[in-house]
C-alpha cells in the first residue's frame, strides 16, 4: 500500500519529533499498523527563531515551524512527504530511502509509556511530553508528542495488540 493511499485516522498514527547526536532532531510520521510501527522522517532539523541579527534570524527563520504549532501536521514539511508518497510502507524501499526511517515489529516492543514532562530544549514549541518505546532486545526510542496530540493515548494504541 502506498503511502498516500493510507488513511490518516485516529489510533493509526501519530506525529513526532526525536533528538539524536546530544542537540540534533528530526520529525517522524509514525504509523500504528497492526504488525510494526513504522516511522518516516518528515521534518529535518527543527530550531526555535531567534532574532538577535538578520543572519541568524534568517536562519533559524528557515529552519522554524510555521503556521499553526498546534497542529502536528505542521511539522511535516512537503519536500520529505513528496520522497515516500508513492513507497509501498510495507516495503523496503521507505528504509532505503533515508537511513533515519524505521519499522519496528510490535512483537519485539516490550512496552510503551508515556511522560508527560516537557521536554528540555523545545523552546516554545507545544508538546505534550512523550513516550518511550522499549523493545525486547534493550534498545529504547523516545518521541517527542508535538502540537496538540495526547502522549496517554499514543502510549494506549501502541500497546493495544489486536488489529488497528
Amino acid at each position: 500500500m502506498k503511502l498516500k493511499n493510507y488513511k490518516l485516522k485516529n489510533e493509526n498514527h501519530f506525529v513526532a519529533m526525536e533528538y539524536y547526536n546530544l542537540i540534533m532532531n528530526r520529525t517522524f510520521l509514525v504509523l500504528i499498523l497492526e504488525d510494526y510501527l513504522i516511522g518516516m522522517k518528515v521534518n529535518g532539523l527543527v530550531s526555535v527563531e531567534n532574532n538577535n541579527d538578520a543572519i541568524t534570524s534568517a536562519i533559524t527563520r528557515s529552519m522554524s515551524i510555521q503556521g499553526d504549532l498546534e497542529n502536528p501536521y505542521s511539522y511535516m514539511k512537503n519536500s520529505y512527504l513528496r520522497k515516500i508518497e508513492n513507497l509501498d510502507i510495507y516495503g523496503a524501499e521507505i528504509l532505503k530511502i533515508e537511513r533515519a526511517n524505521f519499522k519496528i515489529n510490535r512483537n519485539e516492543i516490550e512496552s510503551a509509556t508515556y511522560d508527560e514532562r516537557q521536554k528540555w530544549g523545545m523552546g516554545y514549541y507545544p508538546h505534550d511530553g512523550k513516550v518511550y518505546i522499549k523493545m525486547k532486545n534493550g534498545k529504547k526510542k523516545e518521541f517527542i508528542i508535538v502540537g496538540s496530540q495526547s502522549g496517554k493515548e499514543i502510549e494506549n494504541w501502541i500497546n493495544k495488540k489486536e488489529n488497528i
